[in-house]
């Protein structure tokens, strides 16, 4: 008789989780990758869904391979980008509006001065155009190398690989051009920013632009930025990057759909599925379910999903 998968994939989540939340747990010596499945939640669109535990040094991933695969960030760049223009000074929350140009963009709620909490919201690609210019080539490759972003190639500046847009100030090395990165290497990079204690300050802001879900009852934060490409008519790239809190607990994640000849492959249904993700792994129900595990780390993780890969 086969298992259900999501019985399996909430058997498991609960033994994850108490490596997580349970007091004087012992962290793990080497990082373990799990891989589960997660098929039920993308709703046959082809994707990759990523997280990521750091007090145990775990990952579960669905579809390995997948979540190695480097594509453009397109918009989920903007965490990068606003990390660098804060931290240079090229723009400020008490003082970041840029003036429309007057150019109609597809996209209405960019036809109007914007500055930088509704230019990040709205994804607004001719704010951070102006924004990344004016950190220049040199500074944005210099912390490009220093956080190992991807394939560190921003060679392609203006963007002109992406033949498909025709407005220069719509264009760059960061959407369907030159730069590349996994969703592993976006956890990995969000990390780095947001765990460096020099930057305490610059991580809260940008976590307050980040702000997708506060749930009260639950105390579940989730923070995140959808991202998406079209190269020739089709959806190339469907993200959504963030991490969340519960209990004073984070967990990093990256979901990317890679079904370019799939309609539903947009960014908006990546941010869907991360969500219902989400809420069954901090669901109250697995909380309980969670006391019962005493064991912890790859063994516990065996034990507790022996159909799945742990390594």
């Amino acid at each position: 008789m086969q298992t259900n998968p999501f019985k399996r994939f909430f058997v498991f989540i609960c033994c994850l989780t108490v490596i997580l939340f349970s007091a004087g747990v012992s962290h793990t010596a080497a990082e373990t990758t799990v891989e589960i499945n997660l098929q039920e939640y993308f709703d046959g669109v082809n994707g990759t869904a990523i997280f990521y535990y750091p007090e145990s040094d775990t990952y579960a991933v669905y579809q390995k391979e997948l979540s190695e695969k480097r594509s453009s960030p397109c918009s989920t760049f903007k965490i990068f980008s606003t990390y660098v223009g804060l931290d240079m000074g090229v723009i400020q929350m008490n003082d970041s509006v840029r003036t429309w140009n007057g150019t109609r963009y597809w996209y209405e709620p960019w036809n109007r001065d914007i500055g930088l909490p509704d230019a990040f919201r709205q994804s607004c690609v001719w704010y951070y155009r102006q924004v990344i210019d004016d950190i220049g080539q040199p500074v944005m490759q210099a912390y490009i190398d220093e956080m190992n972003y991807g394939n560190r190639d921003i060679s392609d500046w203006q963007g002109d690989l992406n033949e498909g847009e025709p407005l220069t100030d719509l264009k760059g090395f960061w959407l369907e051009s030159s730069l590349k990165i996994s969703p592993k290497e976006q956890i990995q990079v969000l990390r780095r920013i947001m765990e460096r204690p020099e930057k305490g300050e610059l991580a809260n802001t940008l976590k307050l632009l980040m702000l997708t879900r506060d749930d009260a009852e639950t105390s579940l934060k989730v923070y995140g930025k959808t991202g998406f490409g079209r190269v020739d008519g089709k959806n190339t790239d469907a993200w959504f990057v963030g991490l969340y809190e519960r209990e004073e607990k984070t967990a990093y994640f990256a979901l990317r759909l890679d079904d370019p000849d799939n309609p539903k492959a947009t960014s908006d249904k990546a941010k869907t599925i991360a969500l219902s993700i989400i809420d069954d792994m901090a669901g109250n129900a697995l909380f309980a379910e969670v006391r019962r595990i005493s064991d912890s780390g790859a063994t516990a993780a065996k034990a507790a999903f022996p159909s799945g890969k742990v390594n």
